[in-house]
């Protein structure tokens, strides 16, 4: 297993990616209720967003090494093996999660496209740039990282059925200021409600109309006063009685028309409870596929910038060196005879031959071949 720069560099940054995203307080339970998640974005949530932001720079540059090493190194595999281990890692800090086993089977499968769609574009391509590969591998890579994101989330959610109750809890709450998420006892609320509030309003006639009658009778002594007060509110209770018990009445008559103007929104409930995990599916991965937009990008061009391949060098064809007027060669051998001597006829034109090759060297080293 090759340990060089580029794979040294993507084992930091995908350890520091794993460490900071746990560091932060972002947890896959918050992907679970994402519309109460939205809503306590702005709450902060107990999440540090600086060290999300960091995690996912970590995860962008572990990407970008993976890809420059399965760019430059054609026959390598050591670092598959070396994302295995991080996958295995990530399952064993989540005490083997049914989501974290799902999430890291998908990162591997990740790692595995990048690896093999990069080395076979850049067969099919002449001299491709770093850049002209990774913008199409990268986007199938993230698009499955995504969906096995969202698919434990679903898988979680359909064994669970309470975060249903519980989110559809917290948004009946924050917008209409009553538990909606038990559909029975909703309209025994809303009848509660009102009732609760036409007894006020009777309660405060009556204390006006007691008190209107006590003051109007200045001319009457306190004994008498006081009798007449008593009087009054005795037959005040009996009205009061008789007044609330018809109201009763007619609530209960009437319980029917607030249900039959709420049908259509309990029928809504309803299906946000049954369809609530596919719903979250597609609210998770929609989200996930808006921010890969934006961490593709971030990848492609730190890739480009780091990726740093020699070139190869071309190689300069030898020339052969062009024997200068009177230095001994295997030519000028021969004009030399079997005694060893030299026909003085023949110099004048050894001498013609070595002044042509100093003039035309690629003829005379063509020759040389031969």
């Amino acid at each position: 297993m090759k340990f060089d720069k580029t794979t040294s560099t993507y084992i930091i940054t995908s350890l520091l990616f794993i460490i900071l995203m746990m560091s932060s307080g972002f947890s896959f339970n918050k992907l679970l209720t994402p519309m109460s998640f939205i809503s306590e974005i702005f709450t902060s949530a107990g999440i540090s967003w600086s060290l999300v932001i960091i995690s996912l720079v970590m995860f962008c540059l572990s990407f970008a090494f993976f890809s420059i090493h399965a760019y430059n190194e054609k026959h390598d595999n050591s670092i598959l093996v070396i994302s295995a281990i991080i996958s295995i890692l990530i399952i064993i800090l989540n005490s083997f999660s049914i989501p974290s086993i799902i999430f890291s089977l998908g990162l591997f499968i990740a790692y595995l496209h990048i690896l093999t769609s990069v080395r076979k574009e850049k067969e099919k391509l002449k001299k491709p740039k770093i850049s002209d590969i990774l913008g199409g591998v990268l986007s199938k890579a993230l698009t499955l990282l995504n969906i096995s994101l969202a698919l434990a989330v679903f898988i979680v959610l359909v064994g669970n059925p309470s975060y249903a109750d519980n989110e559809l809890s917290s948004i009946s709450l924050s917008v209409a200021g009553i538990d909606i998420s038990d559909i029975e006892s909703l309209q025994q609320q809303i009848v509660d409600q009102q009732r609760e509030a036409t007894y006020a309003q009777i309660e405060a006639i009556e204390t006006s109309v007691l008190y209107g009658i006590y003051g109007g009778t200045s001319d009457l002594t306190t004994a008498e006063k006081a009798k007449c007060f008593i009087a009054i509110n005795n037959s005040m209770a009996e009205i009061d009685k008789q007044a609330k018990a018809s109201i009763d009445m007619q609530l209960s008559s009437s319980s029917a028309s607030p249900m039959d103007s709420i049908e259509s929104t309990l029928k809504l409930l309803t299906l946000f409870k049954q369809f609530y995990p596919h719903i979250t599916f597609l609210t998770i991965f929609m989200f996930l596929e808006m921010i890969k937009l934006f961490l593709k990008n971030i990848i492609v061009v730190i890739a480009t910038i780091a990726n740093t391949e020699p070139k190869p060098k071309k190689e300069t064809p030898i020339s052969k060196n062009v024997p200068l007027k009177g230095q001994s060669t295997l030519q000028q051998n021969q004009y030399v005879n079997k005694q060893g001597q030299v026909n003085p006829s023949q110099i004048n034109q050894y001498d013609q031959e070595v002044n042509s090759a100093q003039q035309y060297p690629n003829n005379f080293n063509q020759t040389n071949q031969y």
